[in-house]
């Protein structure tokens, strides 16, 4: 059957790029951003065809086949180090997410993803490219322009860089103390004088990569503290009025009292 071009185009188009298997696959993302010092997470998926049995996975810098057993590798299954500052964080199903901590500045490279099945192996050849960065712009934001907010209002911090922060891991100071909350957005919310104080960031938990302090300042709400001295003052007020109604209610008795005790004495 004799097909035209434009129907040979659109078939092409659909069924991908020449040579590609669809049952082998390895995915994540075209490059990286890790600042250096933090600790970052490079998202990693892959596939292959049903029946086969991974034996194998290795990630490999600046390698295009990552196939013998001589290339250099930052992580392979068959041989684990255990004082490697990468930590594969995926399984030989189909998770080969990889995790750099405490990155230096020759951590730089384009890192490939290889596993080996009891049938064949792949090789993920597009590669991922980490780039490190120095990270002194790190900075805070915050969501208020002023750094004075009234007591039950709220604000969010956001730690900022070169870097997108989707897969860095972030940790908040208060005047020096770690706080429990974790990654690149800090929410405060109801805020007390307790959330006074200097808001710092750091992309390790060594705190190396520190940002610039941001002053929070929480003050009382004068609107609040209005009604409440009123209804103080009004509460004040009626203490005495009652005092006085109760006495007079007193002198009335005794008043009545002599009165009738007069008028029965003069019957007399």
């Amino acid at each position: 059957m004799k097909m035209n071009p434009w129907t040979l185009s659109v078939l092409l188009l659909l069924a991908g790029p020449l040579g590609a298997d669809p049952d082998w696959h390895v995915e994540y993302p075209d490059s990286f951003c890790v600042v250096e010092g933090s600790t970052a997470t490079i998202p990693c998926s892959f596939t292959h065809p049903a029946g086969l049995r991974v034996q194998r996975v290795v990630w490999c810098p600046n390698h295009k086949i990552c196939q013998q057993p001589d290339t250099p590798n930052v992580y392979d299954s068959s041989n684990v180090r255990a004082d490697s500052r990468f930590r594969y964080l995926g399984d030989r199903v189909g998770n080969c997410t990889l995790k750099i901590i405490k990155t230096v500045k020759q951590d730089a490279a384009t890192y490939r993803f290889r596993f080996e099945t009891n049938g064949e192996g792949w090789t993920g050849q597009k590669g991922v490219r980490v780039n490190v960065t120095d990270g002194e712009d790190v900075k805070v934001r915050s969501s208020v322009t002023d750094h004075v907010v009234k007591e039950g209002g709220q604000v969010t911090l956001t730690c900022t860089s070169a870097c997108s922060f989707h897969q860095l891991d972030v940790h908040w100071y208060r005047n020096g103390h770690a706080l429990s909350e974790t990654g690149p957005a800090l929410h405060l919310s109801s805020l007390t004088n307790d959330n006074t104080g200097n808001y710092t960031c750091s992309l390790d938990s060594s705190g190396q990569k520190t940002s610039a302090p941001w002053s929070l300042v929480v003050v009382e709400d004068e609107g609040k503290h209005n009604v409440t001295v009123t209804g103080k003052e009004k509460s004040d007020w009626r203490l005495p009025v009652s005092v006085v109604s109760v006495l007079l209610a007193v002198f009335l008795l005794l008043l009545a009292g002599l009165v009738f005790a007069k008028r029965y004495s003069n019957q007399i």
